[in-house]
């Protein structure tokens, strides 16, 4: 029986998964913590003032309540990509994309002041996702047809105000995990009939599903905030690695003549694997240059050289010699920096603004279809409404992804080409109370 909270996490790991094939920031990581956030992350890390801080740096709860508060909203995204390739047998140039349609990735919080200084927080959000879905016969299909990678995290915290210059911050992150991998086989490449993975029409293609995830993977947060001198803030946020032991299976749709004639092969089988999500340091100053603008800096590093391989094992092998799906990734860790600021146009509204350049982890001698995406840099403007308990903030970013050109690999079933023509428009929302 499927209960609502099943039916809940279901909903936000596909939301969640869809929405980062360009939302994500490097690699698959999600920096969508809440509107504010996305709009100015370098006052959510160093200053604090929203429940979804947390999700940047714990030590920052300590200043967003008194009594009780809940925050709750939504990150809506539109991504385009187009990918071109050329066929190794023929010469012929191909293009496609994946599909165009917004996407959401909600978020919620809750914090409780439980003395003067120490503050708990519980978090509901998703730090790594991973979605895109290509047309059926695509000419990249026998490495990737579609992907849904996502996690549902859920995070108590507490922060403790030592003195009035220093509030440290610590938490858990527990998560469940959930990955599907979905790509055609060439049967007709395998048994000799044609070039193997010819991206040209074949009506002997078998479709491969994988299906993994993990109920409780394990992480930990740590985060400091400092006031060392009037109007000056420094944040600083370690979320640690996450490694995901996914049990599944992998399922076979076979035409019926590559049945026929070879019964014993492509049975559906179980199967494992392991993942380990990066580490992310983040840092962030903000100064407060009059008492209505304020203007800061940030800098995560991402140490996506976790990403070295994506390796599943199948009890038994699909074809002879083939219990092992999957490939070298050897990706980098990489740098996001940003800049931005605040202004108070009043005392019920304050405009935000930042720039953030994002380096990618992809190695391109091992780039695929999976994760189609390159360095990026994203545009982002704010606006926040304050009266009484309530406050609503709303934030619009634009993100252009850079092309990136890679070498071909048949035998991946991925082809010389490019990623190009990369945007997409989204936009977020936060509803908070004080109680």
């Amino acid at each position: 029986m499927k209960t609502p909270f099943s039916a809940l996490r279901s909903s936000f790991l596909a939301a969640a998964a869809a929405a980062a094939a360009t939302a994500s920031g490097s690699g698959f990581s999600l920096f969508q913590g809440d509107a504010s956030g996305c709009a100015d992350a370098s006052k959510s890390i160093a200053v604090g003032g929203r429940v979804g801080d947390m999700f940047y740096n714990p030590a920052v709860l300590a200043g967003s309540t008194a009594g009780y508060a809940v925050q709750a909203g939504s990150f809506f995204t539109r991504p385009h990509l187009k990918i071109e390739g050329v066929d190794p047998y023929t010469g012929k140039k191909y293009r496609t994309s994946g599909k165009k349609k917004w996407f959401a990735i909600p978020h919620a919080y809750f914090a409780a002041a439980l003395s003067d200084d120490v503050v708990f927080g519980l978090g509901l959000f998703s730090r790594i996702g991973l979605g895109d879905e290509f047309p059926a016969g695509w000419f990249g299909r026998y490495n990737s047809t579609k992907v849904d990678f996502a996690t549902y995290d859920v995070s108590p915290a507490l922060a403790w105000r030592a003195t009035d210059w220093l509030t440290v911050g610590a938490g858990l992150t527990l998560q469940y995990f959930d990955i599907v991998l979905e790509q055609d086989v060439d049967a007709a490449g395998v048994a000799g009939l044609r070039p193997y993975n010819s991206p040209s029409p074949s009506p002997y293609d078998v479709h491969q599903r994988i299906h993994g995830s993990d109920d409780c993977a394990v992480g930990w947060d740590l985060g400091v905030k400092l006031d060392p001198v009037e109007r000056l803030h420094l944040g600083l946020a370690y979320h640690s690695e996450v490694t995901a032991r996914a049990k599944g299976h992998v399922r076979y749709d076979v035409p019926a003549p590559i049945r026929a004639a070879y019964p014993g092969f492509f049975g559906d089988t179980r199967a494992h694997g392991k993942i380990t999500e990066p580490e992310y340091w983040m840092a962030a100053a903000v100064y407060d240059l009059t008492e209505r603008l304020s203007l800061g800096v940030n800098v995560t590093r991402s140490g996506w050289s976790s990403w070295d391989k994506l390796e599943i094992h199948e009890d038994e092998a699909f074809l002879p010699g083939h219990d092992v799906l999957g490939a070298d990734k050897k990706w980098d860790d990489v740098w996001r920096f940003s800049a931005g600021g605040s202004y108070k146009l009043s005392d019920e509204w304050t405009a935000m603004a930042s720039f953030t350049w994002d380096d990618s982890p992809i190695n391109r001698k091992h780039a695929d279809y999976i994760v189609p995406a390159d360095t990026r840099e994203i545009y982002a403007v704010g606006l926040s409404w304050e009266r009484g308990p309530w406050a609503v903030d709303g934030m619009y970013f634009f993100e252009n992804i850079n092309d990136c050109s890679f070498g071909g690999r048949p035998a991946e079933g991925v082809f010389s080409g490019r990623y190009t023509a990369g945007f997409s428009h989204a936009f977020a929302f936060s509803v908070s109370r004080q109680f």
